[in-house]
Order: C-alpha cells, then structure tokens, then sequence
C-alpha cells in the first residue's frame, strides 16, 4: 500500500509539472528569452532523469528485462545529449540551430536505442495466433501509421523538402522513426505480462508523447512555423518525464520469475490492428473528400492495407479452424479419461464417497455393497454421520470439520460403520477436501475395511499383555495396571507380591522343561484361585510371577493372601502321572511414603522375595526401609560407573547378525561390557538399569556409538563386501528423550567416516511407551538422514500395529523367548509366523535372537526370517575375535559369508 501510495504521489507530480510546463510555453512567463532557457533546460534535464531511472531499474532487474531499461536509459541519454547540443546553440552561441547540425545525431540516435529496448522486454505470445500473424499485423499497424503520417506529416515534409538530399533524408527520418516506434511500442504493449504491464504502459506513453512531439516539430519546421519554446515542447519534456516514472515504477516492482498469460493479452490482439487500420481509412476518407485527385501514396498505400487485412482474416480462419480440430480431440480423449476413471472408481476394493460440507451423501462408489450391504445410490441424500458408530461419531465428525476448515493434506482416521444387517465394520477412513474444485465442491471419502487387520492388531495386542504359555497377564500388562493403581483415586490401599517358585530349575533339569512348563500353568492357576475379586496375577517370565492387590481395607490383608498362595502351593502338582511338590518365596510391597511409582513397588517386592529366599525359602517377607541393603549396592555400583566412564573401563563385543539363507553376515551387533576391577567383566543387565535412573547411560551410550562407527568402518575397509557390513548400537529410552541425540549419532558416523546407510539403531519396546510425538519425531528425523531403525525384542512389551505405523522402524528382531519354543509344541512357532507375515507385508526385515540349535535355524528359515543371531553362529566376540572371523569369511556375490565350518544348510 505505501508503494502504491508513493507511486500515485510522483504520477501526480508528473501531471502537475506537465500542465505546468505547457502553461508556462502557451503563456510566455518572463518573456520570450526565459521561456526558451526554461524550454531548454526542461527538455535536457527531463531526457537525463529518465535515463537516470532507467539505469537504476535496469540495475534491479535481471536478463532481457535488465538490458531492455539500459537502452531505454541509452536512448533518453542520446537525445539529452542532443537537447543539449541544441541549447548550446541557442543559449550559449545566441544564433538558431542549424538543421540539420550534431544535435539531429543526439535525437535520431535515439530512436533506434528506443526500438531495441522496447523490443528487448519479455512478452507474452498469444496463443491464438502464429508467428506470421504476429509478422503481418505488425505490417498492417505500421501501414496504418504511416497512411495518417503520411497525410498529416510525412507527405508535408516529402513534398516541401528543400535543401541538401541530406538534410531531406533526416527531416524524413523523425517521421518514419515515429512510425517505427508506434508500431512497436503498440504490438508489444497489448502483449505485455500483467507483472510488466503497468511500467511498459507508462513507458509507451512517454515514447507516444515524444512520437507526437516528433510530428510536431516535423510538420512545423517545414512549414517554417517552428519556434524555440513552442507550446509543442511540451510533449517531449512529459514524454521523458513519464519514461522516468516507469523506471521508477520498474525499480521498485520486484522482477517476476516467469512470464505468464492472463488471457487479456490475447483479446487485445485480436482487435488491436483493426484500430489504426480504421483511423487510416478515417484518414483515406477525409482525403478523398479534398478538393483534387486522391493522393496516390495513399490510395496505393490503402490498396496494400485492404490485401493485408484479407490475408490476416485467411490467416485467423486457419487459425480457428486448428483450433477447433484440438478441442475435439480434447473432448474426446476427456471423455475416455472419464470413463477409464469410472471404471476405476466402480470397481476399486475401497468404497469412495462424495458428501457435501453438511454431512450429506452425494455419491457412493459400488464398492458400498460389498463392504456395507447397501445399494449404489440407497444412502444417497442421508448424514454420513448416520452410518458411524455413536461412540466413534464425534470423533470421525470432529476430523471432517478439521478436513474443511483447516488447510492440509488429506487426514485419516478410524472409526465403526454400520452394515445393512446393524452390525459395525472396521474401516479406515481418509478425507480429502476438494469443496474448491469446480468439478467436485464437496469431500472425498475414500473408505478401507481393516476387519482383518484390527483382528491381527487385537491378537497381537492379546499377546504383547499375555503370557502365552499361561494366559496369565504377562510383565507389560502388569506394569500398566500396577500404574493405573498407583494414579487411580478409587483404588485404595494397594500392595504388590512378587513370587518366585523355588528350586524350579531342579525340575525343568530333571523333568523336562515341557514338564516345567505344565507345571508353570499349573502354579498360576492355584494362584489365580486364591485371590479376591479385582486383584490381578501375571507370570513376570521364567518362574516369577507378581500380583497385584487393590481396594485393602488394612496392610494386613497382603500379608494373608501370601499366607493362602502358601498354602494353596503345600499339595502337590499332578503332571503327567507324576505328584510335584513346588514351594514359592513371596516378597510383599507396600505404599511407605505414598509417592512409589509401579517401578519401585516391583523393585521393592523383588527385594523382599530375595530376602525370603535368602531366609530359607517357602516364606513370605514384607518389604522394609531398613532391610533394603540392596539400595546401598546400587549407589555404589553408580559411583563406580561414574570412575569407569572416566577410566575407560568399557569394552564392546560384537555379535554378527547372518543372513539365514545365504550364510553372509548382515550386520554385527555392539554389546557393551564392563570390566569392572573387583567384579571383573559385567553383562549389560548388571548394570544398564543404574546407567538409565542416573542418567549416565548419555555418556555411555555416546562412547559406544562413537567406538562402534570407528571400528565397523575399519572393518568396511579391511574386508570390503556387496554389501557392505552394517553394525548396529542399542539406542536407550534416555537417550531417545534428548534433542541432542541426533547430532551425536550424525557426528559419531562422521568422524568415523561410515556411511549412514551403515548404521542400525535398536530400540526396546518400552521406549515406544514413553510420549510417542517427539519419539517419532526424532526417530523420523534420523531415518530421514539415512540411518536404519530396528524394533528390539518384538512381541515381549506393548506391540501393536499402531506402532508400526507410528514409528518409522525398518527392522523387527524377534525375542529369543519365542525363538527358544520352536520344536517343543509351544505357541511361538505361531506367533512366529504371525510377526514375519505381518513384517513381510509392511516391507520390515526379521531378525531372530538367541537361535542355538540347527532346527531352530531351519524352522525360522522355512518361515521366511530374514537374519538371525544366537551361540549356534557366535558367541559375542571381543575386536580381535570378530576381526579374525571377518578374515576367515569368504567373499561372495551376497556379502562375507561364514566359512562352511560355521554354515550349516537351513
């Protein structure tokens, strides 16, 4: 606006200086002698400002536009120059300017400047004509001009020219340039961009002001009736002035970056030729009506204007014609599409909706009839809404209003439809607003039947929170209540009661572990018998399992249901013929301080089973402050992991990861040990969990990725393969939480000079619990960068296909708990097969842990498992023990393959 407002300020000023000018010639203020230095001066400096303009417009412009302003610039500076060779006669030597003197090279040198500048200006193209068109009307616009100059000016001149042949020729040429320049500027002008339009108009009305002008003085000095500061002045002195406006205006438009047509271009041209072609035969009939013969350049000259009119309307005909034949060919290959998309449309597996911003149904695809039972046009008119669920309407509601009022990609969302039998499909639902398209204005409804999928989801839900051997709740699910407990108002006093069966490993070792696990179910069962309405037990894994008790009028009571688990536990098991005995050491945990979270209660009840256990076991303890020695232990295995840090007491292992069915190792997996000076070479699970609550496991796991990327690249170096070795680094949930984490891992593979394709981070389960926005937010950034994420111990925690979905992983690595029940007739040869179809269909690779035996091997090859790890490939081996299995490989076309000694045929 303020643009526009200084603009419209120096347009005004132009027009005042310009009356103003013209008043001052017409009236003669000062007598004739001021009003020819005024004359004079007015004119020169007018020519230099506008040259001034123009170059610093053609400083702020670019290409073509950049070098059309310099020789308008060129072209005003040319005839200033020439004005003030004139004033110089007449101001300075007192005499009139000789015609023709050096002033006529200034001002005819600027007309061919003029020419080339303005035909240097982007311009538009109609494409409703052809280039010969374009050529031809030219001809008939400069035709045109030169009938009214010839009747006007250009005859007067020609017949009354006297002098020198040169002299004539440059009394000729102010005339026939004028033409030139009218020609141009007039075809050019209607063929301007709309970005360009409003400085080139102006421009072209400062070059017309000065054409005429040019006629003027033409037409007076031959009739020698041409005075210095003739009120004709004027139109040189507002013609360059108004060049210098369009400068400005030029160089304060920023340069547009393409040059485009808003269609009036194309209607002007249509009718532009016809408009001087009709002032010419205005002209050509004002002629003939003189006293005389008609004149014959003019009447040949009409002669010439007649065949060019004829020839351009041949010309526009061809044209149309053409025209026409495209726009049938359009039509038709418009309608094929049409059809090629009904056809889409009728016989797509998703049913696809057209509904208005009301809610209201315009169309459904035939598709409805399969998935819902309805006919083709039977919901046509009724409420979407109608057909959803009550409990998901608001919500699928709530996601159309966000799909018309907020601008956006398509959302999805989820929700229940009703079937013509009442009953309710699972569909996913993606809307699309296309309420602006002309041919549509309305939503588009594109709907999914994931009956099969939310049936997978929901058993794979069932089995991320059940134990699948016992069916009991399994540790997430326990973990989850236990925290609903903790936060829930109307629970009451509640205790936790971890149990751990005792000497259970004598009879997996004597028995058989199918013996075990049937007496595992068993134990649960007896449990589960003992409990009151509302409490929960869960088998924790192995032998240990937990419960939960809620809504305790006293402490009391937990100490009475371990007082029945014991007792129910007294009479013996019959398994398989066979009575066993099985006794269990429960450890009770209370609210102490009331501020215990789920983690503490377990670890507190843990503590107090382990001091059963050390008490003899068959016995139950309640956990208290002063018997937590365990705690004292823990704070000093973090200050010694805060010495190790420093005294790089860390060592990585390394685990290969082998393709199962060509035998090339795929990755190598770092496991950090510590080797601790009094408790000499630590596993992970001694002493990961400190590094976690202390947040220390920052600085640990920095090390290990920045010790993992430099050994994986030399070993890239060392053994070259196709394709090249990957390592992988276990990715904590602490780790995660940090917005540092990228730049570390980019910085770590940097430095290292590997390759981010190189790099798998794993993640646990658990991570995925914690606030999944910015977890997915930084898990998307990562592997936008190139790195490859992994889903460690899948099926263990809270899986579910919302997950996957959530989380851009790449790879799944399968616990090696369900790995270990192959070929003992458990369940996880299915669960197995579930979690490889499921990744096989979402384009994931697999990866089993913990493969020990070769049936293990065969099994999980047969299912379609991409890679596994275990003892039956390696043992997880310091730098030189990888180094020397790296060097024993053998290179083939699918990467380093173990040596046959380690291959065994899947």
């Amino acid at each position: 606006m303020a643009r526009n407002r200084r603009f419209l300020t120096v347009l005004i000023g132009w027009a005042g200086f310009s009356l103003f000018f013209a008043a001052w010639l017409q009236f003669q203020w000062g007598g004739g002698a001021v009003t020819q230095r005024f004359d004079n001066l007015g004119e020169t400096l007018a020519a230099l400002l506008a040259a001034a303009v123009c170059g610093i417009a053609a400083w702020r412009h670019q290409r073509r536009t950049r070098i059309a302003w310099a020789l308008i610039g060129a072209s005003a500076l040319s005839w200033g120059l020439g004005q003030a060779i004139w004033s110089y006669y007449e101001l300075v030597m007192g005499q009139q300017t000789p015609f023709p003197s050096f002033a006529d090279l200034g001002f005819l040198g600027a007309v061919p400047l003029a020419v080339a500048g303005v035909l240097f200006f982007p311009w538009v193209p109609s494409r409703a004509t052809s280039f010969l068109r374009t050529i031809l009307d030219a001809l008939l616009v400069a035709g045109s001009l030169f009938i009214i100059s010839w009747a006007t000016v250009l005859g007067t001149v020609y017949r009354t020219g006297s002098g020198s042949l040169v002299a004539q020729l440059i009394g000729l040429a102010y005339p026939a340039g004028d033409i030139v320049i009218g020609t141009i500027v007039l075809i050019l002008a209607s063929r301007a961009p709309k970005e360009n339009r409003l400085p080139f108009i102006l421009l072209a009305g400062g070059l017309v002001a000065n054409l005429l002008a040019d006629s003027a003085f033409a037409y007076l000095t031959t009739t020698n009736t041409y005075g210095s500061g003739s009120t004709t002045d004027t139109g040189w002195a507002a013609g360059y002035l108004l060049i210098a406006v369009a400068g400005f205006r030029a160089a304060t438009t920023r340069a547009g970056s393409a040059v485009t047509n808003d269609g009036t271009t194309g209607r002007i041209w249509l009718v532009l030729p016809y408009l001087p072609i009709a002032l010419a035969a205005i002209v050509a009939v004002f002629e003939e009506a003189l006293p005389g013969e008609l004149d014959p350049v003019v009447f040949w000259s009409v002669m010439v204007l007649i065949v060019g009119v004829v020839l351009r309307q041949y010309l526009m005909l061809t044209d149309n014609q053409s025209l026409n034949r495209r726009l049938e060919a359009n039509a038709s290959d418009l309608a094929k599409r049409e059809q090629h998309f009904h056809a889409l449309v009728q016989n797509s597996s998703d049913v696809i909706t057209l509904i208005d911003r009301h809610g209201a149904i315009q169309y459904q695809s035939a598709s409805v009839e399969r998935i819902l039972g309805y006919g083709e046009t039977e919901l046509v008119g009724k409420s979407f809404g109608e057909l959803v669920h009550p409990d998901d309407r608001t919500q699928a509601l709530r996601k159309i209003d966000e799909a018309i009022n907020i601008m956006g990609p398509p959302i999805a969302t989820e929700c229940r439809l009703r079937r013509v039998d009442d009953s309710y499909c699972p569909a996913e639902v993606t809307i699309t607003n296309l309420l602006e398209l002309p041919a549509v204005r309305g939503l588009v409804l594109n709907t999914r039947d994931v009956s099969e999928r939310k049936a997978l989801e929901e058993k794979l839900t069932h089995q991320a929170f059940h134990d699948s051997l016992t069916s009991l709740p399994n540790r997430a699910a326990f973990r989850i209540g236990l925290d609903h407990a903790l936060h829930g108002a109307s629970e009451g006093r509640i205790a936790v009661l971890f149990l751990d069966l005792d000497d259970f490993k004598a009879v997996n070792d004597t028995l058989g572990h199918d013996t075990g696990d049937r007496l595992l179910v068993a134990v649960g069962a007896r449990i589960a018998s003992t409990l009151r309405p509302g409490d929960t037990v869960a088998r924790l894994g192995g032998d240990e399992f937990a419960v939960l008790l809620k809504k305790m009028e006293d402490e009391q009571i937990a100490q009475r249901v371990a007082e029945r688990i014991t007792r129910q536990l007294v009479p013996p098991f019959a398994i398989d013929g066979k009575e066993i005995s099985i006794r269990a050491s429960i450890g009770i945990a209370g609210l102490v301080t009331g501020q215990e979270a789920a983690d503490d209660l377990i670890r507190n009840a843990d503590v107090a089973m382990y001091i059963a256990k050390s008490k003899g076991k068959a016995r139950f303890v309640q956990y208290e402050a002063s018997i937590a020695a365990a705690a004292i232990e823990r704070m000093e295995l973090e200050h010694d992991l805060r010495s190790a840090l420093q005294e790089k007491q860390f060592v990585l292992q390394y685990e290969p990861v082998i393709m199962l069915e060509s035998g090339a190792i795929h990755s190598v997996e770092a496991l950090v040990r510590w080797n601790h000076p009094r408790r000499g070479l630590l596993a992970p699970v001694d002493f990961i969990g400190v590094a976690e609550q202390s947040g220390l496991i920052v600085e640990l796991g920095r090390w290990v990725l920045q010790q993992a990327a430099r050994d994986a690249r030399r070993w890239q170096v060392h053994y070259p393969s196709v394709p090249a070795m990957n390592i992988s680094v276990n990715l904590s949930g602490r780790q995660l939480e940090r917005p540092e984490l990228i730049k570390e891992v980019v910085d770590a593979v940097d430095a290292a000079g590997l390759d981010p394709q190189s790099l798998i981070l794993e993640l646990t389960e658990s991570v995925l619990l914690a606030d999944t926005e910015p977890v997915a937010r930084t898990l998307q950034e990562l592997r936008s960068l190139g790195f490859r994420l992994a889903l460690d111990d899948f099926g263990t925690g809270f899986s579910s296909l919302g997950h996957l979905r959530d989380f851009p992983v790449d790879i799944l690595k399968m616990d090696a708990s369900f790995v270990a029940g192959i070929g003992r007739g458990m369940a996880d040869g299915a669960i197995l097969r579930s979690i490889i179809g499921l990744a096989n269909s979402l384009g994931l690779m697999t990866i089993a842990e913990g493969i020990e035996r070769q049936e293990q091997l065969a099994a999980l090859n047969a299912m379609g498992c991409n890679a596994g790890q275990g003892f039956y490939f390696s043992k997880p081996l310091d730098y030189e023990g990888m180094d020397a299995l790296l060097a024993s490989c053998i290179q083939s076309g699918t990467g380093r393959q173990l040596p046959p000694a380690w291959r065994m045929t899947a």
